[in-house]
């Protein structure tokens, strides 16, 4: 489907879904990231769409890979040399590391969408295969620049985070798995090769953009990640 056609039907919800949080949170910014973001004709429309909107809404230089930049660029703030960043999307991961960034398609077919409220494979396969989607999409990228090893991980994931970091649902459908990032980060031999990881929401590292970026002032942003399914978050930089 055209990238015209789908921004045409996505932006009456969008348009209509930002005038009810920007009512209920009075931000004093709204901040766009995502894949849907980079659609066709998309600024143009949101731009006309949200033009009674009580406060500027802001679209990512590069919304889809907005996130992930984000987290290096907050790795390098704290002192790590080599960082990585993987962001786990809902049809992709997005992969960066300092001059390299790469994308992995999630196989539909191989790992389908599971959505809330449908039942789970009891044998919990779907919790192993996505396993190996990720930590094989971050073997393979570490191995594409073997010489450089790092020396710290952001990776976040599309679903609600427990203080212990077992996942809520998302269509993976890995919700209640306690030792799902523990997994994901043995297969991919980490974190003894390569330093701490700090694991956080998508929306949250969407949050970590907008606050980088010059053209976001004021001190409550309101942050939507628009992918297959949308996440947000409140920044707050007082």
């Amino acid at each position: 489907m055209p990238g015209t056609t789908l921004t045409a039907r996505l932006m009456p919800a969008l348009a209509e879904a930002l005038a009810l949080l920007v009512m209920r949170h009075a931000p004093d910014a709204a901040y766009l990231s995502g894949g849907l973001a980079e659609l066709d004709g998309f600024q143009a429309a949101l731009k006309e769409a949200t033009v009674a909107l009580p406060c500027p809404v802001h679209v990512a230089p590069t919304p889809r890979f907005a996130p992930v930049h984000a987290g290096l660029h907050m790795l390098e703030a704290q002192g790590f040399n080599t960082p990585v960043c993987v962001d786990v999307g809902q049809t992709s991961i997005k992969c960066a590391r300092p001059g390299s960034t790469r994308v992995f398609e999630r196989d539909l077919t191989h790992l389908p969408p599971l959505f809330i409220g449908q039942p789970r494979p009891r044998d919990g396969h779907h919790i192993r295969d996505t396993v190996v989607f990720i930590a094989g999409a971050l073997n393979t990228f570490l191995k594409e620049d073997a010489r450089t090893a790092p020396d710290a991980l952001c990776l976040a994931l599309p679903c609600p985070l427990d203080e212990d970091l077992t996942p809520g649902g998302c269509t993976y459908g890995f919700e209640g798995a306690a030792s799902f990032v523990p997994d994901i980060l043995a297969r991919a031999g980490l974190p003894e090769a390569g330093g701490p990881v700090f694991v956080l929401n998508d929306a949250e590292l969407a949050a970590e953009s907008a606050r980088r970026d010059a053209r976001v002032t004021g001190q409550r942003v309101l942050c939507l990640s628009l992918g297959f399914g949308p996440g947000g978050a409140l920044l707050d930089q007082g």
